[in-house]
């Protein structure tokens, strides 16, 4: 009796621990914009050499770039989920996303010249390419942690 007894605890653990796993590697990897947000000015700030003079002045001008861009990135992504029906509304549509991928570089180029008020032209270059690292790093790792199909 005692063997049975042992044996259905086992098999009542295993399964437990089975239904923990997938909550608890899902609440792990659960994404977190102000984390995302406060790592990007962290590792921007360091390998930029950010003074804490231009860090307090270029991250509000900073966020209040990407807030617009992310606006607009947004009617980009709604725009290409739809198919129009016919060859003429696809032109159009083409056609606008086009001049919304133009206006986000506008903003780009207008906050550019905003930061160069801010920091030497050397620094803004330091941040561009720091923050272009850190994102690829974020996608990469944010790849790591997609379950995968087993084949």
């Amino acid at each position: 009796m005692n063997r049975i007894c042992m044996h259905v605890a086992g098999v009542v653990v295993m399964l437990m621990a089975l239904f923990t796993l997938p909550v608890n590697a899902q609440e792990r990897h659960m994404f977190d914009p102000a984390k995302f947000k406060a790592d990007l000015q962290k590792f921007i700030t360091v390998e930029a050499c950010l003074t804490p003079h231009e860090a307090a002045a270029f991250f509000p001008l900073y966020d209040e770039m990407n807030n617009k861009q992310r606006l607009l990135y947004d009617k980009i992504r709604d725009l290409k989920r739809m198919k129009p029906a016919d060859d003429e509304k696809c032109k159009q549509v083409i056609a606008e996303i086009d001049r919304l991928d133009l206006e986000i570089k506008q903003i780009q180029s207008n906050y550019h010249s905003r930061f160069l008020t801010i920091m030497k032209a050397g620094k803004l270059f330091d941040v561009i390419k720091a923050e272009g690292r850190f994102h690829r790093q974020a996608m990469r790792n944010a790849s790591k942690n997609i379950p995968r199909p087993h084949r």
